[in-house]
């Protein structure tokens, strides 16, 4: 359950919280994925939040590119239930405030564009360093957060392909 809640609040970045700076491996990652992963994926939503499930490709086939820097596999495949590679669209703290129940979009394939990479020091994940991310841009993500009285997201929509544990000295 930690990791899971962990998990959702690494995907809260409030990025006047957090640092972000763009990588240098990133032209080889975004030629990959652009060649070679879908750049669609089904909206789906579950009692949690509202998110773009996309191929696991995009976190296992793109890992390799920054394990030897430290990144390692995001907790979404180790929890019951977990949503796997995926861009979030609605966090549980908005599903909460703005009561939302249904979207009626769920089952509708959206197109992505991918921008760049980025590695985020998020400073509401205490075990993570590090987080790796492809930023995309999803014009339809935006129409679907207004067309349910939500405001323009404070993050990037991305997708997150590695996480960077902090390693705990002892004393």
């Amino acid at each position: 359950m930690k990791i899971f809640k962990c998990t959702f609040l690494t995907l809260l970045w409030i990025c006047t919280h957090c640092f972000a700076q763009t990588v240098s491996n990133c032209p080889e990652i975004l030629q990959y994925a652009e060649h070679k992963l879908q750049h669609c994926g089904v909206l789906k939503m579950t009692d949690r939040f509202v998110y773009v499930d996309l191929d696991d490709a995009y976190i296992h086939s793109l890992l390799p590119f920054i394990q030897e820097e430290g990144f390692e596999e995001p907790p979404y495949f180790n929890i019951p239930n977990g949503a796997g590679a995926h861009i979030s669209v609605v966090y549980p703290e908005e599903m909460q405030k703005y009561k939302l129940n249904k979207i009626a979009e769920c089952g509708k394939t959206i197109y992505f564009t991918l921008k760049t990479c980025k590695v985020v020091h998020p400073s509401t994940w205490k075990e993570v360093d590090e987080v790796y991310v492809i930023v995309v841009e999803a014009p339809e993500l935006e129409k679907i957060r207004k067309k349910y009285g939500l405001p323009k997201q404070t993050y990037e929509f991305h997708i997150t392909i590695g996480i960077k544990p902090k390693h705990i000295q002892a004393a």
